[in-house]
């Protein structure tokens, strides 16, 4: 806060930067009271005016690019390099609208427009983050706009029959990559694991390898809090197989990681990605009665996780029709029963 000076006539005077005038020269607002304390409140309502002003007269777009300022120091480096891709490429039609006088029809007529050219996800996805950067600044208003409905899907997982093929096709490192994608790893976190984190059968993940703003690759450590952070106990086959040595037990890069797989997965012939293989383990721990709450532990999931029932616990085919025959098999031995006489 500005700090006022005693005048030679006895007064207080407290000066506080006004603007920048287009020659680059800096202006100052000049507050005189008889008193120290009541020039410098002076000065202080002055400053917080024109700050409300300045709030006032923000653009969409400037609000979006404050708030990734704002943010980058605690969301992960991944989540800025979101950010920043749907600001470059989703928000042309209401950049430059202040964020005072936006309207739900404004925002009612950004929203329709985005979903013609992108998934009901990436919509809602742009949609959250112009709310949050406008809340920053106008906390005060809302809005009322439908977003488009999420597609109904009901994907099927990996059989295990699947899993044995990519294995079988495989080769020794490759295998490796595959066996932690099964145990629920997601791919930066195969890549970041250590033979240093294997103690006694168990491996620590605590790292992972993302990209940042600027498309590096950089390793990060998981906070001590965080669910991701966790103790995977290892198959006596798989351990066999890391061995041991120094660094990274998978010596690649996430997009390395992917682009093996895909030539693997070209050779075998099913469609799929790596990430599925998680996406098997979740829906197997469902068939083999293992709790939630261990699953969400052991996939690095929160205890309350939804995405890990509604996103990754899906039907395996197999198990799917082996628990449709049981079914009908004892619907038959109902219907075929005969009444006492």
């Amino acid at each position: 806060m500005a700090k006022a000076r005693k005048l030679p006539s006895g007064s207080w005077r407290c000066r506080v930067y006004s603007h920048t005038d287009e020659n680059g020269k800096k202006h100052q607002e000049s507050f005189t009271a008889p008193t120290k304390a009541q020039a410098e409140m002076l000065a202080a309502e002055y400053a917080a005016s024109k700050h409300r002003r300045a709030r006032h007269d923000i653009t969409v777009g400037e609000a979006i690019d404050g708030y990734i300022t704002a943010k980058e120091p605690v969301l992960s480096p991944s989540t800025i390099r979101g950010y920043d891709r749907m600001r470059k490429t989703d928000y042309d039609m209401i950049a430059k609208k202040k964020v005072q006088s936006l309207t739900s029809e404004d925002l009612q007529l950004f929203v329709s427009d985005l979903a013609r050219k992108k998934s009901p996800k990436s919509v809602r996805n742009a949609y959250g983050l112009l709310t949050a950067s406008v809340s920053l600044y106008a906390p005060d208003l809302s809005f009322r706009v439908t977003l488009p409905a999420k597609p109904k899907k009901r994907p099927e997982s990996l059989s295990d029959d699947d899993v044995r093929a990519f294995l079988n096709a495989a080769s020794p490192k490759m295998k490796k990559r595959i066996a932690l994608a099964v145990l629920g790893l997601r791919r930066g976190e195969i890549c970041a694991a250590k033979y240093e984190d294997i103690k006694n059968g168990v491996l620590h993940i605590h790292s992972d390898w993302v990209q940042d703003r600027h498309n590096k690759w950089i390793l990060k450590e998981m906070p001590k809090t965080s669910e991701s952070d966790r103790y995977i106990l290892l198959p006596a086959p798989l351990l066999e197989m890391i061995g041991e040595g120094e660094g990274f037990i998978v010596d690649v890069n996430p997009d390395t990681l992917s682009r093996s797989f895909e030539r693997l997965r070209d050779k075998v012939g099913i469609k799929t990605r790596l990430h599925d293989m998680r996406h098997f383990f979740a829906s197997t721990a469902v068939i083999l009665g293992i709790p939630d709450i261990y699953v969400a532990d052991m996939g690095g999931w929160g205890r309350d996780s939804k995405a890990m029932k509604s996103i990754y616990q899906n039907n395996i085919k197999s198990m799917s029709d082996y628990y449709s025959k049981k079914m009908s098999k004892h619907i038959a031995g109902l219907l075929s029963e005969k009444e006492d006489a």
